[in-house]
């Protein structure tokens, strides 16, 4: 049984939090600023409930119950973590012979997740101390034992579309045949250095479009024009993007809100290609798996706003493949020229 980093990573820290039930909340910095205030009573995976019971663990099944020693538990997420830490790929699946017995028995075999499409990675029964509550809540697991993950997915429904002026078929003609390592900082290049004017059309898809009103009105227009100042200047973090689009403070708080909101939306709730009603799926936070093992989380219950800050210091915009989504591809409709961008966000 192959797993990728990501995903021995989420094994890995569901096995840590049976281990280590008091959640560890940090800043944006990953500074502790929070040690007793939640406390995982219970993971839910499917139709299996795995209930922390001080030394031991109690996996309920179909009203069948199995107990686990803690330092057996221990003993293999130790395993886990040196062979995730060992294996020098970031991409790719590999095995882990020595823990296939414990996934097969704990886990029947199973991922811990078994839908891609599904926001939350682990779901939990929380003990709250402030309010001495018990509360079901979902979690992301972004780790940095592997490749950054990707908030934001390309496909066709996140496709930006653009319209060129003050240019002729000569014009498109040259542009089109750029095909260098870097054509789309020299297609870019080029059509600013022969006065071409580019302005934001429309998102491809109406879906998509809908989604990003919900958010606010002019997301859209928004993040093209972040789009295209991204290849503008050859930059992809979000933060720099930021202080670039704005000419003040003001704009600069104006502009990271909305991508804040954003961030926040892609992250926990929304899909470009489906239709969204502004509601979250994840409403816990991010599980942070750091390089070293440490298991902390940035809570969303009551530090959302350090959630979003953690958020803009820390995701990019990424280029998906020039020729599947046709990127700076000129194209001409009623003798008028258009062309692509595609948006794709993931973690630095």
């Amino acid at each position: 049984m192959g797993f990728n980093k990501g995903e021995w990573s989420e094994l890995y820290s569901f096995l840590y939090l049976l281990e280590n039930p008091n959640l560890i909340i940090v800043d944006e910095n990953l500074q502790i600023i929070e040690q007793n205030l939640f406390k995982i009573l219970e993971i839910i995976i499917d139709s299996n409930n795995y209930k922390i019971d001080n030394t031991k663990i109690i996996k309920i099944s179909n009203n069948n119950t199995k107990e686990y020693d803690l330092t057996f538990i221990s003993q293999n997420n130790q395993i886990l973590l040196n062979k995730i830490l060992t294996h020098k790929k970031s991409k790719g699946s590999f095995e882990i012979d020595e823990i296939l017995p414990l996934i097969d028995d704990l886990l029947d075999g199973k991922k811990l997740k078994g839908n891609s499409n599904i926001k939350g990675d682990l779901e939990a029964n929380v003990l709250d101390n402030k309010f001495n509550k018990i509360v079901n809540l979902n979690y992301n697991i972004k780790s940095s034992l592997g490749s950054p993950a990707t908030l934001l997915n390309a496909s066709n429904n996140t496709n930006f579309i653009y319209e060129i002026t003050n240019i002729d078929d000569n014009i498109v003609n040259q542009s089109n045949l750029i095909n260098s390592r870097t054509k789309l900082l020299d297609r870019c290049k080029f059509l600013l250095s022969n006065n071409a004017n580019i302005n934001f059309i429309k998102v491809q898809s109406d879906v998509f479009d809908y989604n990003l009103k919900l958010i606010d009105s002019n997301l859209d227009k928004i993040l093209a024009d972040i789009l295209f100042l991204s290849y503008q200047n050859n930059e992809k973090d979000i933060k720099k993007l930021l202080n670039l689009i704005s000419s003040n403070n003001d704009e600069y708080n104006f502009y990271k809100k909305k991508i804040s909101d954003f961030s926040n939306a892609v992250t926990f709730g929304m899909r470009a290609g489906e239709k969204w009603n502004g509601t979250n799926e994840v409403n816990g936070g991010i599980i942070l798996v750091t390089k070293t093992g440490e298991v902390y989380l940035l809570d969303l219950v009551y530090f959302e706003d350090i959630v979003n800050k953690y958020l803009i210091d820390n995701i990019k915009l990424d280029s998906p493949s020039s020729s599947r989504y046709k990127m700076f591809d000129i194209y001409k409709e009623n003798n008028k020229y258009y062309f692509k961008l595609n948006l794709q966000v993931r973690f630095k």
